[in-house]
């Protein structure tokens, strides 16, 4: 494992994992009553936020909002619905996508210098921020058992992802500063893509799981660095962008992020025939009910 593999299996399908290690199988530990609790716990939670939203006559925010989470949550509900074999627990998939909100408060509100150099630096240091969270995420002794193949950190990583977006979101949709629908449509497609790079890490390091194993963690973060450099091309894109017109940075922005997100939707495509070829297609190997 090198950081030439990292950066291989961006562009070319990898060999089959014909033998996965003994992690893949691995039987999870939350049960389903647990997640049920945790998902009605949830639901209550934002049925009340949207209540005061609505309460205080922030309807335009909350339509702002949600509609520049459409896409957020499409690509996220595919991919779990792509992950049928094995289905994560949803209980874990919001936890996680809390957790990316969480970092979005403490990115936002932590003070960083300004400039370019700063900027890229910033969203530089995010990027290691959501490998250390899928890092931990996957050698956790509780949440690693769920935690199985690639397949299984594409769907994590893109809910770190989710959760990250969602809360700069409704930021930026407070804020009011895109008041038309096509800035809006702008800084939706703008974010959006941003979850492809914490999909494309977690992914590897399923990958690394379903294929190694024991490695150490500076071979790990080696082969995340092409996700991190990738992040950096997508970011000095968006500003090479700025200087255009509104119509014509949203085409720019949709054809660059579409070119990412194939990676990704690739690479979960990979992850998902590996899984027919251990068995779970064919009932051979063991899936959980969730």
């Amino acid at each position: 494992m090198s950081l030439r593999e990292g950066f291989s299996t961006l562009f070319k399908k990898p060999q089959p994992i014909v033998k996965p290690t003994e992690e893949v199988y691995a039987a999870g530990v939350i049960s389903p009553r647990m997640s049920r609790l945790v998902l009605l716990a949830i639901g209550v939670m934002l049925v009340l936020g949207v209540a005061a939203l609505l309460a205080q006559g922030l309807f335009p925010i909350l339509a702002t909002l949600t509609y520049s989470l459409i896409p957020v949550v499409l690509l996220l509900g595919w991919a779990m619905k792509t992950d049928r074999y094995e289905p994560e627990p949803k209980s874990l998939v919001i936890m996680v996508a809390g957790i990316g909100g969480f970092l979005a408060a403490v990115f936002t509100y932590l003070p960083f210098p300004t400039g370019l150099a700063a900027y890229l630096v910033k969203i530089g240091l995010l990027e290691v921020v959501f490998f250390l969270v899928l890092y931990g995420l996957d050698a956790n002794r509780v949440t690693g058992r769920e935690f199985n193949d690639h397949l299984d950190g594409a769907v994590y990583g893109l809910a770190l992802g989710a959760g990250y977006i969602a809360f700069s979101n409704f930021l930026i949709a407070q804020s009011g500063a895109y008041v038309t629908p096509l800035a809006a449509t702008l800084f939706t497609l703008e974010n959006f893509f941003t979850m492809v790079f914490p999909g494309l890490t977690g992914w590897w390091i399923g990958y690394v799981k379903a294929k190694y194993v024991s490695i150490s963690f500076a071979s790990l973060f080696t082969g995340f660095v092409p996700v991190l450099l990738l992040r950096l091309v997508y970011e000095g894109l968006l500003i090479g962008f700025a200087g255009l017109s509104i119509p014509v940075r949203v085409a720019a922005v949709t054809l660059a992020g579409l070119f990412f997100l194939a990676l990704l939707v690739r690479r979960i495509f990979w992850a998902l025939e590996d899984e027919k070829i251990w068995g779970y297609a064919s009932g051979l190997a063991p899936v959980e009910k969730r």
